[in-house]
């Protein structure tokens, strides 16, 4: 049956009658109401085609998404916890969806309620693609969540070595620190990250920088007794 079939159904039944009984006028009523819940879904669903837009980003399905945006979805709506469909598309690390989100005028710099963005998720996550994809359409390396995390600390934390490199290369802060007082290297350092710790340090990372706490990279390698870091730090003049 079709929306407009319903419409005139519900209309007939809440048209008056004449002499109508009490009892046929409640099951009347009763039609109409179901069928006007009925109609409801279909209203909303015509209405916004952007809700749809997350899970095919997550899945990276992208003629679903060329097809939503076709039929109008915004392309910076958020969900309820203020994340984006690029926002998805780059945490999962769906290149292809995540370019034609950019293509549309997706937000690159958009972030959540975590103040995440795409950047931090696809760099921790090592999406190394959609990584630059992003720091080309101009996402901003140095962005800060609430916990003061930025995307390098994100890639470091995660020993995405190689997405390090390219986010430094790309005027990332390399001594940036988070609301800890750590940088990138402390946080490699910390998780016995042999890799990342060497680019950072190829790069120039200051190796004797200290938290909120007093401690450094070299500190927190030994305690955790990560002894691939520690040779790597003693190397470069770590204390």
């Amino acid at each position: 049956m079709t929306r407009d079939s319903l419409i005139r159904i519900a209309c007939a039944a809440f048209a008056p009658v004449r002499r109508a009984q009490p009892h046929s006028i409640h099951v009347r009523s009763l039609i109409a109401v179901v069928l006007l819940a009925l109609l409801m879904p279909l209203h909303v669903h015509a209405q916004d085609p952007g809700s749809e837009l997350p899970d095919a980003a997550k899945k990276g399905d992208v003629d679903a998404v060329r097809s939503l945006i076709n039929k109008g979805a915004n392309v910076n709506a958020k969900n309820g916890s203020g994340r984006t469909a690029l926002m998805e598309a780059a945490y999962w690390g769906r290149f292809d969806a995540a370019k034609l989100f950019l293509e549309k005028a997706a937000d690159v710099n958009a972030k959540d309620q975590e103040d995440r963005t795409a950047l931090m998720d696809a760099a921790g996550n090592g999406h190394i693609q959609v990584v630059q994809v992003l720091l080309e359409k101009g996402a901003d390396p140095n962005a800060k969540n609430k916990e003061g995390s930025t995307a390098l600390i994100e890639a470091a934390s995660n020993n995405r070595a190689e997405i390090v490199k390219a986010l430094i290369d790309k005027k990332a802060n390399i001594d940036d620190k988070d609301k800890d007082g750590r940088t990138a290297l402390i946080l490699a350092a910390y998780w016995g990250h042999e890799d990342a710790a060497q680019a950072l340090i190829e790069k120039g990372a200051n190796v004797n920088a200290k938290d909120k706490y007093g401690y450094s990279a070299m500190m927190y390698a030994k305690h955790e007794n990560h002894p691939k870091v520690v040779d790597v730090l003693s190397k470069a003049g770590a204390r």
